[in-house]
């Protein structure tokens, strides 16, 4: 009995090492200026270029730190200023729609989507105001710019959609173009942002 209590336990730490291989095969840290954190299962560890990522991690920079990430697709996210960032699902399929959530909750971010979006997906920013959702593209969403309110605007691609939490919808569909969400009201319409606001935005995941 005990043989087998043995070979049981093996067994489990074999298959629960595979599950945690995984988890932390979706791609990995391409730059890092400054510092920054990743929380992962409950501990916090300081960043590092080429670390793997994990679905769970939780990545956070200083005020005066920038950190990118690289997935498995090509997709490309930078994590802004002061910012705190979670890798929530990120899955490849073969027979069905792909999946990208992320969620921000606080500071600002840009992605730039790799190939998972040439297929049916679901690629999604989630924060306390509004989930963001694209169609395969260049953008960027972030608080700070507007008082008490989230900015999200389309650099390029193919469209970018807002929905805060009342289920009212604004989509972006030409480049430069942006929307503001306050917590309670609509999404703005989308107007095309003038140089100063979009220099504002890039300076929060610039180094």
């Amino acid at each position: 009995m005990k043989s087998f209590n043995i070979i049981f336990l093996c067994v489990l730490l074999c298959f629960s090492s595979t599950i945690q291989a995984k988890q932390c095969n979706q791609g990995k840290v391409a730059s890092i200026a400054g510092s920054a954190t990743v929380e992962r299962d409950g501990q916090v560890i300081s960043l590092e270029v080429d670390s793997p990522v994990c679905i769970g991690d939780i990545y956070v920079t200083d005020a005066t730190s920038v950190a990118q990430l690289k997935l498995r697709d090509g997709s490309v996210i930078t994590v802004g200023k002061g910012s705190e960032f979670k890798i929530k699902e990120y899955k490849i399929y073969k027979n069905k729609p792909n999946v990208a959530l992320f969620e921000l909750a606080k500071g600002a971010f840009r992605i730039v989507t790799g190939y998972m979006v040439k297929k049916p997906h679901r690629y999604e920013v989630k924060t306390v105001d509004a989930t963001i959702g694209v169609r395969g593209t260049d953008f960027w969403g972030g608080f700070g710019l507007t008082k008490n309110g989230l900015d999200v605007i389309m650099l390029s691609g193919k469209g970018v959609y807002v929905t805060n939490n009342n289920a009212e919808t604004v989509e972006l569909d030409a480049d430069g173009f942006g929307t503001t969400i306050i917590s309670g009201a609509a999404p703005s319409l989308p107007k095309k942002w003038g140089e100063e606001k979009v220099a504002k935005a890039v300076a929060t995941i610039t180094p």
